[in-house]
């Protein structure tokens, strides 16, 4: 599953998801912006149905108060036959006004139908024409009590009275005042008037309600959208908090702990990341490489390609340090230097060349052979003691006879060698002089074998 993901990242550019998360997050915020601009709009449009069903309801009861007032001052006027009664009914109609400034309110309200605005309006026309009657039957209190004409208001002065009734006597004015207030036919035309008012408010409110419950259902599902948006912010943020987790952060660790370990990078996270390792991993594969050549080129020989005279004394060193059992074998070319001026320098390397691969052939693995000067070998036999001399004295004597007896169009040559082991019996200045030593006897005494140090005469 893991390698899974690490191969999908590899495909995945950060570039193009902080591209994608950028386009994302513009949309989303232009969306989020749009979406609160049309909420502020709907909020405005519920809260202004809110304030026209307040203002409705504020309007009814104006309305109706102004309407029962009226009424209850024209039925006191008529019972009573005082004229206070008279002066506060136009007090009202007059000056305060109740029910006009109701009606035009409602008349205001927005949104208001074409149908309710007609039934108000012939409501408030029939309540017009009801006032004549109720003029009337206040004229008719002001002639029962006989006051001044010229105290009248306008509206009693213009009130035109039945012949019937202006022949009437002043206590049957006043019965009759009475029974145009409170009779049948002025309380059905109440009735009229109250159920027109009725149902141009009961239409206003309907439509108060529809457009608040519209506005609080489109509000509704705008807060919606914005929590929707919100959790959506929050699980790009989620997720690009992860994707920079596995794809970035966590490999980058991965990165240091293996620059700090001096290995290769592993090769994980997003696609850039990968490809970041993969260079580096060449570069450093790359680098490698070179400083395996440096060092191979720094502790070998190039024409042989065996260890150098600086690598011999840095092992023949610790060797000697560790006081570890093993030989030192000194091996040295016969006549080279004759078969080099004779044949020429050419072949005088390319016998180098086989006595190198011939000593290198012969001995072990875990030995170690060296080029130590111009014809001059030497090879650090490890875990050899003097009860093992055999196995020298076998290796050399296949050499000199493999190199007596060429195959390969060279000159003839042998070898001469001096052995010293760390276990040797009265040992010398040091084991190098003592092998060096053997070394010479081997050559004054016919080369082409070998000697062990101490030397037997």
């Amino acid at each position: 599953m893991e390698k899974k993901i690490n191969r999908m990242a590899g495909n995945v550019k950060v570039r193009s998801v902080s591209t994608w998360s950028i386009v994302a997050t513009l949309v989303l915020a232009g969306l989020c912006i749009v979406i609160s601009l049309y909420g502020v709009t709907q909020y405005a449009v519920l809260r202004s149905a809110m304030q026209d069903y307040i203002s409705c309801e504020n309007a009814v009861h104006e309305l109706q108060a102004g309407s029962d007032l009226l009424t209850k001052q024209v039925r006191l006027a008529a019972a009573t036959g005082e004229t206070q009664y008279i002066d506060a009914y136009f007090e009202e109609a007059n000056v305060t006004k109740s029910r006009e400034k109701a009606v035009n309110d409602l008349l205001a309200l927005e949104g208001s139908s074409s149908a309710a605005i007609e039934t108000l309006q012939e409501a408030l026309a029939a309540s017009v024409d009801l006032m004549q009657t109720e003029y009337s039957s206040m004229r008719l209190v002001e002639e029962s009590i006989g006051t001044d004409d010229a105290s009248w208001p306008q509206e009693l002065k213009d009130a035109r009275l039945s012949p019937e009734d202006e022949a009437l006597s002043s206590a049957d004015k006043l019965l009759r005042a009475q029974q145009l207030v409170f009779g049948t036919e002025y309380e059905n035309a109440k009735d009229i008037i109250t159920g027109d008012v009725d149902a141009a408010i009961a239409s206003l409110t309907e439509e108060i309600n529809t457009r608040q419950n519209h506005a609080a259902t489109i509000f509704s599902h705008v807060f919606r959208l914005l929590i929707a948006c919100v959790m959506t912010f929050a699980i790009m943020m989620v997720l690009s908090c992860l994707l920079i987790h596995f794809w970035v952060a966590r490999p980058l660790l991965a990165f240091h702990k293996d620059i700090e370990a001096d290995t290769l990078l592993t090769v994980d996270g997003a696609y850039e990341l990968q490809s970041l390792a993969n260079t580096y991993n060449r570069i450093y594969q790359e680098n490698e490489e070179r400083q395996r050549l440096i060092r191979h080129q720094a502790e070998h020989d190039p024409l042989t390609d065996l260890l150098n005279r600086g690598s011999y004394d840095r092992i023949f060193h610790l060797y000697t340090a560790d006081q570890k059992n093993f030989a030192l074998i000194l091996i040295d070319v016969d006549t080279f230097k004759s078969v080099n001026d004779t044949y020429g320098h050419a072949i005088g390397d390319a016998i180098l060349k086989k006595v190198a691969h011939m000593i290198t052939i012969t001995f072990r693995t875990i030995d170690y052979i060296c080029r130590i000067g111009g014809d001059e070998f030497a090879v650090i036999m490890v875990e050899m003691t003097s009860d093992l001399n055999y196995t020298i004295t076998e290796k050399i004597d296949y050499i000199n006879e493999e190199l007596s007896h060429p195959k390969d169009g060279l000159p003839a040559v042998s070898i001469s060698v001096g052995i010293a082991l760390t276990d040797r019996k009265n040992p010398g200045k040091s084991q190098f002089t003592d092998a060096d030593n053997a070394l010479y006897h081997t050559k004054e005494h016919g080369k082409c074998g070998y000697s062990f140090y101490p030397v037997e005469e």
